[in-house]
């Protein structure tokens, strides 16, 4: 696994909370990805024509969101959102596709910043 990090000049919660809410998800995650449904803690993506579910576990007090495949042909990662200095947050994301992890975090960083700073 490699852990990808991402400097984000917004309060941890709002970060967060980006990440976490299947709602915003649906809303920067980076094509090829889309999310396609919710049933209650698994999520079901799609990357290209392939459909992959992922157990999600939100950890609120530690700001921390992982995911688990629910087959083994799919990848495990973790989000974690800390502070960094005032009205900042560092997030890093550990995966096994740096390009991806890098991709992710772009994407956010640029939803955090539509939804929070401009808006």
């Amino acid at each position: 696994m490699t852990i990808v990090r991402r400097d984000i000049p917004a309060l941890p919660d709002l970060v967060f909370a980006t990440a976490a809410e299947p709602v915003r998800l649906a809303d920067w995650l980076p094509r090829p990805l889309e999310l396609v449904g919710v049933n209650d803690d698994v999520l079901i993506l799609r990357h290209g024509e392939r459909l992959c579910q992922v157990r999600a576990t939100v950890d609120l007090d530690l700001l921390r969101l992982s995911w688990t495949p629910l087959a083994d042909d799919g990848c495990a990662g973790t989000l974690r959102v800390s502070p960094r200095g005032v009205g900042r947050s560092v997030v890093e994301l550990d995966h096994e596709d740096e390009e991806l992890a890098g991709r992710l975090l772009d994407a956010l960083a640029e939803q955090v910043e539509a939804t929070f700073i401009e808006g």
